[in-house]
């Protein structure tokens, strides 16, 4: 429940931000993180990342990123060691975007005056502002509403998604070229992983459709092994792919898609970062991790492909989503 409306003006210590775990969940906060810097220009605002989103928002210089320790995978800190960490920060306001008891336990610990966050999971004693979660909302909806609604609803318009890019080295300069980024994901995404089988063909249908591309195949270290058995299942030495699953750090992946002519990807955070980074892309959708109408990304250069057959094993799902789908909707967007 809001305690009370927060003024703008009144604040006098610095902003936290604490992002949620996953790569499109912590892009999607990108518009709330606009709105906190409309509303407070002069102030210094904080992100708390997971260790491994530091190199996406460490780009963007006007916040300061703290890497989120309790997750280090040498030395992790505790969770009150974190907390006086934070105390040390001058931080007065705090925007909870994880739904979690731990992160609303932070800043409670951190003694931060102004703790807004959804009230979920047991947490809305350690909050100052925990307005009811309502689930139909799209994640980049929720996010903003958290700093409007603390804020007596002031604002009006969601800005987009938004990242920085470099161009990237692993992509070929020539004009004549399209780049086109594959991210099917591996049996690591369980339901939303795109089946190797459908996945050649629609590269082998792509490529006789369009002449002088090349391929590039992107995703972490443990989706390689499905990555390698899509090449070999592919088989065509006429068709130029690049397999760099597992072989970039997430910065380079990120200016590897911002630098693409076009991505064809799962619901994932590959999708998200093609989104923020104005990237057309084919968006392949099975059975997510929530419904597609929650993460969908707000702009208008890509097409989905929902799949939507008779299927009642999860894992079919997505196999309604055909080669032929995807390499028309290629054909429209590039």
């Amino acid at each position: 429940m809001q305690k009370k409306i927060i003024d703008a003006k009144s604040i006098k210590g610095n902003i936290l931000v604490i992002l949620p775990k996953f790569i499109g969940d912590a892009i999607n906060c990108s518009p709330a993180i606009e709105l906190l810097k409309s509303l407070y220009p002069q102030k210094q605002i904080f992100v708390i990342a997971r260790p491994h989103l530091v190199p996406i928002f460490e780009r963007d210089k006007s916040l300061v990123i703290i890497s989120d320790n309790r997750f280090s995978s040498t030395q992790p800190t505790s969770l009150l060691g974190f907390a006086s960490t934070l105390k040390k920060k001058d931080i007065e306001l705090a925007f909870i975007m994880r739904n979690s008891l731990s992160e609303a336990l932070l800043c409670f610990f951190a003694k931060i005056k102004f703790r807004i966050g959804y009230a979920q999971n047991g947490r809305s004693p350690f909050l100052t502002h925990s307005p009811k979660l309502n689930k139909n909302h799209h994640y980049i909806f929720r996010y903003c509403f958290l700093v409007n609604h603390a804020h007596g609803n002031l604002l009006h318009k969601i800005p987009n998604t938004k990242i920085n890019i470099k161009k990237s080295t692993f992509i070929d300069t020539d004009i004549n070229t399209l780049n086109i980024g594959l991210y099917f994901g591996g049996n690591n995404k369980k339901s939303r992983h795109y089946p190797n089988d459908l996945a050649t063909a629609a590269i082998k249908k792509i490529a006789e459709n369009n002449t002088n591309i090349h391929f590039i195949l992107i995703g972490d270290p443990s989706e390689r092994k499905d990555s390698e058995l899509l090449i070999e299942e592919l088989n065509n030495p006429k068709i130029k792919i690049s397999n760099l699953v597992g072989e970039t750090s997430i910065g380079e992946m990120l200016d590897i898609i911002g630098s693409l002519n076009l991505l064809v990807t799962i619901d994932s955070g590959p999708m998200h970062i093609a989104a923020a980074a104005g990237i057309p892309f084919v968006a392949i959708v099975g059975l997510g991790t929530s419904p597609w109408s929650t993460v969908a990304p707000k702009q208008k250069n890509y097409i989905p492909l929902v799949a939507n057959g008779y299927q009642l094993d999860e894992k079919d799902i997505i196999r309604d989503i055909t080669p032929d789908d995807i390499s028309s909707a290629v054909s429209k967007l590039i």
